[in-house]
């Protein structure tokens, strides 16, 4: 699946009417229609009153369609605030829905309210009389369908412009939009469906990642078929990280898994994962010892719960120098880098890095707010400069790649906004790097699987009470 932004959506649509199969005004008419079906599809919409509210552009025209035909079974009225429809294929709908009660204002409560005010188009801060109509449709009790994109949402960056329709249904249309992928407006888009409007999708300015391929294992397979993981992870009063990064290395399939962890957890970490060899040390600098497990790796993941000290960075430093396996940084080993993040570049092997916002913001010296407003732009200057694989996580997690691709994660849910959820997609990740995944390809299925276990586990326990180390028995 692909997300394309304003500009690739409207010369996909001049292609398809440049073809001579579409035209602008047929286009239209099935987008509406294809609002209409979702809407009758999901929910029973016998008799009930819907209000369709409608801007004067070609969104509006959207909702003429969508009205039209979902009045066919239900109580519609059309909403128009702001006035009748000023282009040529949104009038020529409006006429058609003649008959429908009309109102100026959205007055009285009702089931269900369609947004058709903007589109795509909008890119400039919206008037308080727009704000104010929006207000009217968040204060109803009504499910609320948007059509394309939230109203209120920039459609290539995610900002709100400033107030949003809080949508529970997103119909949009050939492929998803950024602001459905990036926050704010993410928030403000509850589920989002493609409808297929039958036009071509072109090259996607960014892409969805798709469910990695697993190879079926033979039947003369051993643990060396699938690779040596060492995690370097832990410390006094943080087992509980390495605990979950090596749990998460190992359901997710990898056949050795090495822990160099400190004495003081060695008990609680060995009872936690028997299936590990360990390497317990005094200190992370005790580098002799370090070095007989990290010249055996396929792959190593360090910083999981290490603390942001100068032990960290000692073993971190002494990895870059001595391991010549793919390598995975996370938490503290983000953190005792950020403000010499370019000896990555040196590094002889693929590197990938798993921050969150605030990590990022460190290496770059600003706030987390600021990452989170730019996100594909933040995790594409750091994987380009640094030539390394970026995940930024987070809801939609981005994978950026070194010749600067960008992949969304759709998997994933509000639930596994927990302490320790990092920490086992550190684990998966460096499980796919050991089995031969490349780097690219190991942090996509990562987040893929990271956030698929994460979903399976709320169809049993709920969002509220979803534990990390339920995303690992879900794997």
């Amino acid at each position: 699946m692909s997300v394309l932004t304003a500009g690739s959506v409207r010369q996909a649509e001049k292609r398809a009417v440049g073809s001579g199969i579409f035209s602008f005004e047929g286009l239209m008419k099935i987008a509406g229609e294809r609002v209409a079906k979702e809407i009758d599809n999901r929910y029973n919409i016998e008799n009930k009153k819907i209000a369709v509210v409608c801007g004067k552009g070609n969104n509006g025209g959207d909702g003429f369609v969508c009205a039209k035909v979902l009045s066919e079974k239900a109580n519609v009225t059309l909403v128009l605030p702001f006035g009748e429809p000023e282009t040529k294929d949104a009038k020529k709908y409006f006429l058609e829905c003649e008959g429908l009660p009309i109102e100026k204002e959205l007055l009285g409560e009702y089931d269900f309210i369609v947004d058709a005010i903007f589109g795509i188009g909008l890119n400039r801060e919206i008037t308080d009389e727009y704000k104010d109509v929006i207000e009217k449709i968040n204060s109803n009790k009504a499910i609320k369908i948007a059509i394309d994109l939230p109203s209120g949402a920039e459609s290539d960056t995610g900002r709100l412009l400033p107030a949003c329709v809080n949508a529970d249904l997103t119909v949009t249309f050939i492929a998803y939009k950024p602001c459905h992928l990036l926050p704010p407006a993410s928030n403000y888009c509850g589920e989002v469906v493609i409808a297929d409007i039958g036009v071509k999708v072109p090259a996607a300015d960014y892409k969805i990642i798709k469910a990695p391929r697993i190879e079926k294992r033979q039947k003369n397979a051993h643990k060396g078929s699938f690779g040596t993981g060492v995690i370097i992870a832990g410390s006094y009063g943080m087992c509980g990280a390495a605990v979950l990064a090596a749990r998460g290395a190992l359901r997710n399939g990898i056949g050795i898994l090495k822990a160099v962890i400190s004495e003081k957890i060695y008990a609680p970490f060995t009872v936690s994962v028997p299936e590990a060899v360990c390497l317990p040390i005094e200190s992370f600098a005790e580098k002799e010892k370090l070095l007989t497990f990290i010249e055996k790796a396929d792959a190593l993941l360090i910083g999981c719960g290490m603390g942001n000290n100068s032990g960290t960075e000692k073993a971190l430093n002494f990895s870059l120098q001595n391991a010549k396996c793919p390598l995975v940084i996370d938490a503290d080993g983000i953190n005792v880098l950020a403000s010499h993040i370019n000896i990555l570049r040196e590094y002889p092997s693929p590197i990938i890095i798993t921050p969150h916002p605030g990590e990022m913001a460190r290496i770059f010296g600003i706030s987390a707010a600021e990452v989170e407003q730019n996100r594909i732009y933040y995790a594409k200057k750091l994987a380009k400069e640094t030539q390394i694989t970026v995940v930024l996580k987070g809801a939609n997690t981005i994978v950026a790649t070194a010749d600067g691709e960008i992949y969304f994660n759709i998997t994933g849910n509000p639930g596994m906004a927990t302490g320790g959820s990092g920490d086992v997609l550190g684990g998966i990740i460096l499980s796919l790097l050991a089995r031969g995944f490349s780097p690219e390809e190991a942090a996509k299925g990562g987040v893929y699987l990271h956030g698929a276990a994460g979903d399976r586990a709320k169809e049993i326990y709920g969002e509220e009470g979803l534990l990390p180390s339920d995303i690992i028995n879900n794997l």
